[in-house]
Order: C-alpha cells, then sequence, then structure tokens
C-alpha cells in the first residue's frame, strides 16, 4: 500500500472510532493533546501523521499502544479492554451531549464547553456556602 492508501486507511480507522466513542474533533483533540487543525488533517488524510502524535491517537481512541502502526501496516487497532478501559466514569450529561445525533461537532463543543463553565461556577458558589457554614459553626 503507497503513503497515500496507509493515511487514507488510518483516517477511516480513526474517524470511525471516534464516531463510536461519541467524540467531537475538539475533543478528541485535545485528548490526544494535539492541535484541532491537526486531528482533522489525520481524518481527512491530507497530511502525514508524526510518529511522535500515535500515543496521544492512541490514548484518545482507547487503543492499546501500536494500533496506529498496525493500521498503517494493514492490520486492525486493538481497542483496550478490562480495568483500563473503564478508567473514566462516564459522565451522563456530557455523554448526552455526545451522543445526540441531531448535533453539529461545533454545537456539541460549544454545549460541552457550557457545561463545563457551569460547573466551575456551581463548584465556587459551593465551596462560599461552605466557607459561610463554617464561619456560622465558628460564632454558634
Amino acid at each position: 500500500m503507497d503513503e497515500r492508501g496507509e493515511r487514507d486507511l488510518l483516517a477511516q480507522k480513526v474517524r470511525a472510532r471516534r464516531v463510536e466513542l461519541g467524540l467531537s474533533v475538539r475533543a478528541a483533540a485535545q485528548a490526544a493533546e494535539m492541535d484541532r487543525n491537526t486531528w482533522s488533517y489525520l481524518e481527512d488524510g491530507s497530511r502525514k501523521t508524526a510518529e511522535f502524535k500515535y500515543a496521544g491517537i492512541e490514548r484518545a481512541l482507547r487503543w492499546e499502544p501500536g494500533s496506529v502502526s498496525a493500521i498503517l501496516e494493514g492490520r486492525e487497532p486493538t481497542p483496550i479492554s478490562g480495568p483500563k478501559a473503564a478508567e473514566d466514569p462516564v459522565d451522563e450529561e456530557i455523554e448526552l451531549v455526545r451522543t445526540d445525533p441531531k448535533l453539529s461537532d461545533e454545537m456539541r463543543d460549544r454545549i460541552i464547553r457550557l457545561i463545563l463553565e457551569r460547573r466551575k461556577r456551581d463548584k465556587a458558589a459551593a465551596l462560599e456556602d461552605t466557607r459561610r457554614m463554617i464561619d456560622l459553626f465558628k460564632r454558634g
């Protein structure tokens, strides 16, 4: 297989796995610790992906190490199974957004960003409430 054929095969496998996991392009790129554009080039096969990016891609897609090389050699990637696969607890709220077929990647990314911002505000407010309760008990 020529280099373009390898890139196309990798692009197909990466996109299919990302969709299977319910990840947006942005979320997958962040998990792989790479730029969103770099991930897009990976998925459209327009550029060769540097080997030092393979580990991040495999981590983001929950594949065993060596899976990207396996794809480029015409073999199948190996999904992580067992305890390592269950390391990340399911976030039902985020999962609801990620799996809605009527949302575009951009819409998913925006909603998830808003959810995370709301959680940050809620956490700050809860900490402030706890500080007030502590002060009240100290006085009382």
